[in-house]
């Protein structure tokens, strides 16, 4: 299988197997990749390729002196694994043939792209969830770019390939490649599931902090973060991250803006005093209590209007 990518650069300098390069320094070059160099205005770019019957395998090692535009024509529609090995991230994408553009930021990386045979990948991800919309994308007529969500797995992908080069030989390629091939779908999927299930983890502690936050939010345990975040078993850390995610503002923030709605609820629609209603709230001191709510709403808990007050006082003179 030969590569769909075809990439526009002013000058390609092919490079035989057995030829001296000088290469960039921690430079891998594959024994059973073809080689060549591109040449641009600002750098350059190695190729290393490996043609195996389920994918096409490339390792673009590049370096630029600046910013780089490159162009490039995908000649026939196809799903790919890219992997950034600068950000360490990977992600399964699909993209009809066409026109293309990528900008590059200067200085030193390798990425890895793997052009999948279509009908094998669809056969292979046929039965797996997480994949099904995305395969069954292929053939439509309104094809657009797709991506599934990236993952931490281009250094493995990266470390596997070297083992395979140091291992394999023309006897078995193809055995050792399908291995290499197959073991990036498994370690995408299983990294892919894993991040799910952590997400559904972590939507769950969201939700139950916002419950516990919206009944609790008078009391004392709710500006005791140490034991808020014993009582649902996570890092202080995570119980902002979650925090976050439940109310979109941090934790404190959203104490304080039930404290203070609350309080306001209660001096519009009773005739409690002051320092009830502070005490009620979640303040000790009804100091505390007019400073927080003036700094939110901007004037004193004594300037609201309180209509039921007024309401009982009428009711005792009468």
């Amino acid at each position: 299988m030969q590569s769909r990518i075809n990439i526009q650069t002013p000058k390609k300098q092919p490079i035989e197997t057995n030829q001296n390069v000088v290469t960039p320094h921690n430079f891998k070059r594959l024994r059973i990749a073809n080689m060549e160099k591109l040449l641009f205005n600002e750098g350059y770019v190695y190729v290393q390729s490996i043609s195996h019957y389920l994918a096409h395998i490339e390792l673009f090692e590049y370096s630029f002196a600046q910013e780089t535009s490159i162009d490039f024509t995908i000649n026939k529609s196809a799903f790919f694994m890219y992997a950034d090995l600068g950000t360490g991230f990977s992600h399964l994408c699909y993209h009809p043939a066409g026109k293309y553009r990528k900008i590059v930021g200067p200085g030193h990386n390798r990425v890895m792209l793997l052009t999948f045979r279509s009908d094998w990948l669809i056969h292979r991800c046929q039965k797996i969830t997480e994949f099904k919309s995305f395969t069954s994308f292929f053939g439509n007529l309104e094809e657009r770019p797709m991506q599934l969500p990236r993952v931490n797995i281009a250094s493995s992908m990266f470390s596997s390939l070297v083992k395979m080069d140091t291992v394999v030989d023309d006897l078995n390629m193809d055995d050792d490649g399908y291995i290499f091939i197959n073991g990036c779908i498994n370690k995408y999927y299983n990294k892919l599931k894993r991040r799910n299930a952590n997400a559904h983890y972590y939507h769950h502690k969201a939700a139950d902090i916002s419950s516990f936050i919206n009944t609790q939010f008078a009391t004392e345990e709710v500006e005791n973060i140490s034991k808020l975040a014993a009582r649902f078993m996570v890092s202080e850390r995570t119980l902002a991250r979650l925090a976050k995610i439940a109310f979109g503002t941090p934790l404190h923030e959203q104490v304080i803006k039930l404290r203070i709605h609350y309080a306001l609820d209660l001096l519009l629609n009773t005739d409690k005093p002051i320092f009830e209603i502070a005490s009620l709230s979640g303040y000790k001191e009804p100091y505390y209590f007019s400073k927080a709510f003036k700094k939110y709403f901007s004037i004193c808990p004594k300037s609201v209007n309180r209509p039921a007050k007024i309401a009982a006082a009428f009711e005792f003179q009468a």
